[in-house]
């Protein structure tokens, strides 16, 4: 007796982000495209009322805290990105768009990660969209020749290769 192959249903996810926040639009088979809204932790410049300058003078050196706060933002942007990751770990393949440059510090992230399903396929720049905007990309990708070729590329291989 023969055995068919028998294949899971793909998933596949569209990212949109920025430094304040990212929408995973997830894609499965035949159910309805699920839209998840994450807001970064991350701070940007934060001033309090009446603050003053940002270092004192201590002797001839300068005590500041700006190394202390991008330490801070750092780790903020670490547990942004592994929140982001941690939800869409299981899925197949992931295309990443957005305005600056978080889509390629996801890429960075993703890449570190070493059990994890997910196969990056395409980052590519985008305007702030709608979440309607952003389902209308997300579906017109993964329904392209362009990621049909990408995903027979990655099942022949086993991996993506950039």
């Amino acid at each position: 007796m023969i055995m068919k192959k028998k294949y899971l249903p793909e998933k596949r996810t569209g990212i949109w982000i920025d430094q304040n926040e990212a929408f995973l639009i997830q894609l499965e088979e035949e159910k309805a495209p699920v839209i998840q809204h994450i807001r970064s932790e991350v701070e940007s410049r934060v001033r309090i009322k009446g603050e003053g300058k940002v270092s004192a003078r201590f002797g001839n050196a300068f005590i500041d805290d700006q190394e202390k706060k991008q330490r801070r933002q750092q780790h903020e942007r670490k547990r942004y990105f592994d929140k982001i990751i941690d939800m869409v770990r299981n899925d197949d393949y992931i295309f990443l768009f957005g305005p600056s440059q978080g889509k390629e510090e996801l890429n960075n992230a993703f890449e570190k990660e070493h059990d994890i399903k997910a196969n990056v396929i395409l980052i590519v720049p985008a305007d702030r969209l709608t979440e309607n905007q952003m389902l209308e990309k997300t579906l017109t990708y993964f329904n392209s020749n362009e990621f049909k070729s990408a995903r027979r590329k990655i099942r022949r291989s086993g991996s993506l290769a950039h």
